[in-house]
């Protein structure tokens, strides 16, 4: 298994309080918390290098991800714009698929799963409104 070598953060540490515990910088976290989300880099081993409790980190990992995922969920808009939906008549009959037949398609993040029978037509038309929003 192959890890990228990891650079130490400069500042990290600003101070100490009464108690001993280390007081650390806002943006040395953010620093360290950004190279913990590097693939192939070792959380524990970053904790290590920077003498602090892995359990610590990953605390701060959580909470960096959870305020990124809030700030991009109240960054859209408060009404979203639906997609049209039309009715296709179809000459040729339906294809027939298994109970457990699946299709996923990916849009952006989103992904549109579809399970069971999935009329062609339909699925093209919603492919092509979807094409045409992005």
């Amino acid at each position: 298994m192959s890890q990228r070598l990891a650079e130490v953060v400069p500042g990290f540490v600003v101070g100490r309080k009464k108690n001993g515990r280390c007081i650390y910088s806002r943006e040395g976290k953010r620093a360290l918390i950004e190279q913990c989300l590097e693939p192939g880099v070792s959380v524990a081993r970053l904790a290590l290098i920077h003498e602090v409790n892995a359990n610590l980190l990953r605390k701060w990992i959580r909470a960096y991800q959870d305020s990124a995922s809030s700030k991009t969920r109240r960054a859209l808009p408060k009404e979203a714009a639906l997609l049209p939906v039309l009715a296709v008549e179809s000459s040729t009959p339906p294809t027939r698929s298994t109970p457990d037949s699946l299709i996923e398609i990916l849009v952006g993040e989103a992904t549109i799963r579809l399970r069971g029978a999935v009329d062609a037509q339909q699925l093209r038309s919603v492919i092509d409104c979807l094409a045409h929003r992005a």
